[in-house]
């Protein structure tokens, strides 16, 4: 009875996707989350490792030859060299030599059906040969700054000198993404040929689960790199694009894709951590009538933060101006705030004058102790006056005196 219950209880929890952070296990050696609402890494592991990355390999593939390609309803040959290096063991998408396929066929092979014969075509008329285009492979990958990616085949077979990293993926795969050719095919569940055959996103034959939400997928595997995916999602208006290499048995990589999203959809969101009325600090005032001056924030910042976030916990750390003069021009930077919660830096802005002090005449006479001047010049004056006003009094008295005399 207790082993029954016990199966029981298990199937539950296998059928229960939303996990807690703590029992998130994820099958992956390596792997890494993006948010791309705010382009920030919110998970991952072993994220710049070396390793095998099978027909990820065909993400690059796939934007190098749009790249090259200046009429995509232009058709091509297949010819027997597209079958060279392929094996037995290598998936295709069953071209004939002799058949006739646009470049649009090709790509949406390549991407959706991860199709060897589609990328060996590619290549070939794209650029000549594969070692051609391998070639230019290799240089988008120093152009795009990434340090552990090197190519030497198409199609995404295990070698010492064809892999790459999660962390490079995911940036190869944003570079992608930026054209709308290969986000569009990206993006494409399923795609008819010119020669009536359906390619469709493979994907989701490792799932009878609802994975709407995920928008875009490339699939991988070969025997060293294991189990390979690269997707995008989209839940309640967060993009997100996740990378994971090396996962096992078959069809954990897609079953790690969805625990991670499932789990941040349902513990995270976007939290205010400053709005344009949150005052940051006091000022004294200079020339003004106002004796201080609150400055407030004047933006708002969300953050993408976990769903137990408590705002009261934030500090704004100021540092910048303790005295603002009456005549600072408006939007002047008088300093820089960091926001801080639970001893973490969650982001930092600068802060601004507002412009609402008022000029005062008395301040100014007398910070400036021209009020001071100004009463003793007074005090001069009125006692040469009174002297003067004297000192005609006393001639004129003894003007008198002398008459009487």
């Amino acid at each position: 009875m207790v082993e029954r219950i016990s199966k029981i209880l298990l199937v539950i929890l296998l059928l229960f996707d939303i996990v807690f952070a703590s029992e998130i296990n994820l099958s992956s050696k390596n792997y890494i989350l993006y948010n791309l609402n705010d382009n920030t890494i919110i998970d991952s592991k072993d994220p710049n490792k070396e390793v095998n990355i099978a027909s990820l390999t065909k993400i690059m593939t796939v934007i190098i030859a749009i790249e090259n390609i200046d009429k995509f309803d232009d058709k091509v040959t297949i010819t027997s060299k597209v079958f060279d290096d392929i094996s037995w063991d290598i998936h295709v998408t069953g071209f004939k030599v002799g058949e006739k396929l646009t470049y649009d066929d090709l790509l949406y092979s390549a991407l959706l059906d991860s199709g060897a014969d589609a990328v060996n075509a590619l290549a070939i008329n794209t650029c000549g040969s594969r070692e051609a285009f391998i070639k230019k492979m290799n240089a988008k990958v120093k152009e795009l700054g990434l340090k552990n990616t090197k190519f030497d085949n198409v199609i995404g077979k295990d070698s010492k000198n064809n892999y790459s990293s999660a962390y490079d993926l995911a940036q190869i795969l944003m570079y992608a993404l930026k054209n709308p050719k290969f986000k569009k095919i990206f993006g494409t569940k399923k795609y008819t040929l010119t020669t009536g055959k359906t390619v469709k996103r493979s994907v989701a034959q490792y799932t009878n689960k609802d994975i709407s939400y995920i928008t875009g997928a490339k699939t991988g595997y070969y025997d060293d790199a294991k189990y390979c995916l690269a997707t995008t999602a989209t839940l309640n208006n967060v993009n997100y694009l996740f990378v994971s290499l090396g996962a096992y048995p078959k069809g954990q990589h897609l079953s790690d894709h969805i625990k991670e999203y499932n789990y941040f959809d349902s513990n995270y969101s976007y939290k205010s951590i400053v709005s344009e009325d949150t005052k940051i600090v006091t000022l004294k005032t200079k020339y003004a009538k106002e004796k201080e001056i609150n400055i407030y924030s004047g933006i708002s910042i969300e953050k993408y933060l976990k769903n137990d976030f408590d705002k009261e916990k934030i500090e704004y750390k100021y540092d910048g101006l303790d005295t603002i003069v009456y005549n600072l021009k408006k939007g002047s930077k008088i300093g820089e705030v960091t926001i801080n919660y639970d001893g973490k830096e969650l982001d930092h802005f600068d802060l601004l004058y507002d412009g609402t002090l008022t000029f005062s005449l008395l301040s100014y006479l007398w910070i400036n102790k021209i009020f001071i001047i100004i009463a003793l010049i007074i005090i001069l004056l009125v006692i040469r006056i009174l002297y003067v006003r004297r000192v005609r009094k006393i001639i004129k008295l003894r003007r008198k005196i002398r008459k009487t005399i």
